[in-house]
């Protein structure tokens, strides 16, 4: 009974302030969540270009940490994870504080409060308290955490292959024993730093006598209250993938049904894990604003009620008055929507990290449109894939084209050579109505055009043919990528390791790739190489180990047998060049009960 009154007083408590809590807590993960992403990501991008690594394996896990960029780069995201972890207690503190004395308060309120108290424990020293609200919010998170990390390259690899090992499981039980074992006796104490105004030693003292002869039921209340916010995910999960496949069977081509619900599965995840964690830190403090309100009115020789938070508000002083708490906010607001906007067009910070295996259109979708043009690339965004393989060569003007033979034979029938003809000649060749006459009058587009086109929707893997060392084609497509501003949407690849190396001479920031049709040799082991791309049927486990082993990425092409598909995947290969992305997508992310659940709706519906 006592279970069941706290879990009602938990609900009642999260009515008072709910529709500002909820509205708080989207605001805050909406505005910090692009600046941590991009704080990450620029913070790794350092670390694994001081240390000579472009990829982050089991094996080179170690050495990599053990470098002084990496060393500062993560103490640096601690440091902010903290912040923002004691932040946002802060701020829920102050919601359910006011809830639990009846008061209602607008987002700006809780805001204000939780920089109020959040600057009070600075000045006070408080710093163990982060430290403490960073468990708590690690713990509420647990399982949305781990599901995230899921699809987080490379970690999925790491913990996939610490997970295998005898004593694998040891690892993350040990750790979330040893948070445990900190949270329950220091459950309280966020009330006591930022509520009773205590120190951190006093507040630890005030926590440990609330909660005697109340450990179990406090850690019950909280358990429930979780696995119920869980278990409404997962269900809301259930349904919205049934909605996605009912959707697909009724309105789609049969032949994108799976691979659209297959690339919607993962959405649809980010978006309920981004709303469970809401919900959960929501519900988590509300229920433990009700248990610490009991054990206080109980230890205080009250009869346990409505929960009495009563304690003196903390004075926000000069600088944290409601005119600069606004001021703090909008700023936030703009830094976050330039980050956003920046992600959107030139894409995203660590977009290329979830993903298991990446799925490359060759030449574009090339069994769909014109090899290297522009419906191409639109077929590619279509049919789901994540990059593009484009090939880039000069004109005799100097001029850089998408297009991928010697000569206009194969193409458009035409026996000229591509390098004696100027862009304005070749912009008048039809390359489109040999593969049909719906691409009738397709034009050759330029490098320029093709960024364009693939902007904020697919990143882009530039092949240089190898003109000869003598052409500058290396720095001007360079010059091209970054004028356009796709630096982190584009990576370079050549035959030509001369190239590579002018390509990060002209600019450092791209990514290359050295494409080898013979795996021999220690070709990965050169400072201008980020990853490899090699013909499928030369890999073998041991080189995808080998290559990763040196923090290098390794592709391969062209895959389009289902057979060869699954093969490389059980290889671990990182990137797979296809002419088919739908089947790829099918192949590489299959799930049973996907095709299963499509099979029965199409019996069903027609």
């Amino acid at each position: 009974m006592a279970f069941r009154r706290r879990l009602r007083e938990t609900r009642q408590i999260v009515r008072v302030n709910g529709r500002s809590i909820v509205l708080f807590e989207a605001a805050y993960r909406l505005l910090a969540l692009p600046l941590l992403l991009r704080m990450a990501d620029a913070l790794m991008r350092f670390s694994l270009h001081a240390s000579g690594y472009s990829y982050v394996t089991v094996n080179n896990l170690v050495s990599f940490l053990g470098e002084p960029a990496a060393i500062a780069s993560l103490c640096m995201e601690v440091a902010v994870l903290l912040l923002c972890a004691a932040l946002e207690a802060g701020c829920l503190v102050t919601a359910f504080q006011a809830a639990a004395e009846s008061r209602r308060l607008s987002v700006l309120a809780i805001f204000q409060g939780g920089l109020s108290k959040t600057a009070a424990e600075v000045r006070r020293g408080g710093w163990p308290w982060f430290l403490i609200a960073a468990v708590h919010s690690f713990l509420i998170h647990l399982f949305l955490l781990y599901r995230l990390l899921c699809h987080v390259r490379p970690l999925k690899f790491i913990l996939t292959a610490v997970m295998s090992e005898r004593w694998g499981w040891l690892i993350p039980a040990c750790v979330v024993a040893l948070f445990i074992a900190i949270a329950v006796p220091t459950a309280f104490v966020g009330f006591g730093c930022m509520v009773e105004q205590r120190s951190f030693k006093g507040s630890l003292k005030r926590s440990l006598e609330l909660l005697r002869g109340n450990y179990v039921h406090t850690a019950l209340v909280l358990s429930l209250s979780n696995v119920f916010v869980l278990a409404a995910a997962v269900l809301l999960y259930m349904a919205a993938i049934v909605l996605t496949a009912v959707f697909a069977v009724h309105f789609l081509d049969q032949r994108i049904e799976l691979a659209l619900l297959l690339a919607a599965r993962d959405r649809i995840e980010f978006v309920l894990i981004f709303a469970a964690g809401i919900a959960l830190s929501a519900v988590h403090y509300g229920a433990l604003t009700v248990l610490y309100g009991y054990a206080r009115g109980k230890q205080e020789e009250k009869a346990p009620g409505a929960p009495d938070c009563s304690g003196k508000e903390p004075a926000h002083g000069r600088l944290l008055t409601r005119r600069n708490a606004l001021g703090i906010l909008s700023l936030l607001t703009a830094v976050s929507a330039v980050c956003v906007a920046d992600a959107v067009r030139n894409g995203g910070a660590g977009g290329d990290w979830l993903s298991e295996v990446e799925i490359t259109a060759h030449r574009g979708s090339s069994s769909s449109a014109p090899e290297n043009t522009i419906p191409a690339l639109e077929a590619a965004i279509e049919e789901l894939a994540d990059f593009a393989e484009i090939d880039v060569q000069e004109t005799a003007d100097g001029e850089l084209i998408v297009f991928h033979d010697r000569t206009l034979k194969r193409m458009a029938g035409d026996a000229r050579a591509v390098a004696s003809m100027t862009l304005s000649e070749l912009s008048r060749v039809d390359v489109g109505l040999r593969f049909s006459q719906e691409f009738e009058g397709t034009a050759i587009p330029t490098l320029s055009e093709a960024l364009e086109a693939a902007r904020g929707r697919l990143k882009l893997n530039i092949e240089l043919k190898n003109l000869g060392a003598a052409s500058d084609l290396p720095e001007k497509a360079a010059a091209c990528i970054r004028e356009s501003g796709l630096s982190r949407q584009c990576v370079v690849t050549s035959t030509s390791l001369d190239y590579l190396r002018r390509i990060k001479s002209a600019a450092p920031e791209i990514y290359t790739g050295y494409i080898a049709s013979a795996a021999y040799g220690a070709y990965y082991q050169d400072e201008a190489v980020d990853f490899v791309s090699l013909l499928s049927s030369s890999v073998s486990r041991r080189l995808v180990e080998t290559v990763h082993e040196c923090g290098k990425e390794v592709h391969v092409w062209t895959v389009n047998r289902k057979s060869e598909l699954e093969r490389v995947k059980l290889l671990g290969v990182d990137n797979v060049i296809t002419d088919n992305p739908i089947l790829a997508r099918e192949t590489l992310y299959a799930e049973e009960n996907a095709e299963h659940l499509l099979e029965r709706l199409r019996e069903m519906i027609r």
